[in-house]
């Protein structure tokens, strides 16, 4: 550990504590680094991603819109020969400033909060776009359709695994996808289908923005954390991420938080459209992916509490969606 502090330029190092995943689920390890003048976070990527291209991309990125404004972005710092990252011991490793704060928007969700989000994601869409801007499909929203496309397979290995000894908050998921079913399949491909070849503004975006990468002290968003995902799609990819993560079907709030992004970076119509119909499979494709992680791959995660929060969550969303 000290090996990979010695390439950085540091004050005295106070204390090191190791965090584990820290609550997350992409297989990354951290540590805060307690220094004279501050504090830090050391985040070991997981081997299986991201590839150095795309690490490099990535930090481009997060330079680019920390240096333009966006105070909550985590840039990573320089090493003391200007690399934004180091490979030691077959992993990626990178420093950035440490995040005040706790994800707790769900704790107090009033407006302030969900007004922050809203205008954090629209400064950090402005900033992004300088670095890269193109026009093309939808990635997000065509691989969803193909997930959709091929889940009938999927549900139907779900219907032989074994019930024996599952938790009731996944036998009650399980129960509620195979209720679903292949009408459900068909009825959001159908809402899918229409925009599959449309054309949208891209740009670098986080993708997998959701509760726990959203950091706040008291009303103020501090932070927006993880960038594993980060991708060229619509802005509208956030928006719908974050969204329907924090105020799930509360439609009003949806609104609210699209007027407060739109005053900072406006939306076309056709990108408020894809806010609300990328939302359509959300629940239903996290769910799935849940349900294949537990019961037919069998893979073992950090924290059994905050996958169990996950789920419950997932189911609620899919319940209210009836």
């Amino acid at each position: 550990m000290h090996s990979i502090l010695q390439h950085y330029v540091l004050p005295e190092i106070l204390s090191v504590d190791y965090l584990g995943g820290n609550g997350g689920f992409s297989g990354a390890q951290l540590w805060k680094i307690s220094a004279a003048d501050r504090s830090y976070c050391l985040r070991r990527w997981p081997l299986s991603h991201p590839s150095r291209a795309r690490l490099e991309w990535i930090n481009l990125v997060l330079v680019h819109t920390a240096g333009m404004g966006c105070e909550f972005i985590p840039a990573p710092i320089e090493t003391e020969i200007g690399e934004r990252f180091i490979s030691a011991g077959g992993f990626f490793w990178e420093l950035t400033k440490w995040i005040e704060g706790v994800a707790c928007f769900k704790d107090d969700p009033n407006d302030a909060r969900l007004t922050q989000v809203a205008e954090s994601l629209a400064k950090f869409h402005l900033a992004s776009a300088q670095v890269n801007l193109g026009f093309e499909n939808s990635k997000n929203l065509n691989s969803r359709y193909d997930a959709m496309a091929s889940s009938a397979s999927l549900i139907e290995s779900l219907r032989h695994c074994s019930e024996f000894g599952l938790p009731d908050y996944i036998y009650r998921l399980r129960a509620l996808i195979l209720g679903l079913g292949v009408s459900h399949i068909q009825r959001i491909t159908t809402i899918l289908a229409p925009l599959r070849g449309a054309v949208f503004p891209v740009q670098p975006v986080v993708r997998d923005i959701w509760h726990d990468h959203l950091i706040f002290r008291g009303n103020e968003l501090s932070g927006l954390v993880d960038f594993g995902a980060m991708q060229m799609d619509s802005v509208a990819c956030d928006l719908s991420r974050a969204l329907g993560s924090i105020v799930h079907e509360d439609q009003s709030r949806w609104e609210s938080a699209i007027n407060d992004y739109s005053q900072i970076r406006p939306l076309t119509q056709q990108e408020v459209d894809l806010i609300y119909i990328l939302d359509q499979p959300s629940a239903f494709l996290g769910a799935l992916n849940w349900l294949k992680w537990i019961m037919i791959e069998n893979r073992a995660f950090e924290s059994d509490a905050d996958v169990k929060l996950r789920i419950m969550d997932l189911t609620g969303r899919l319940e209210a969606s009836l």
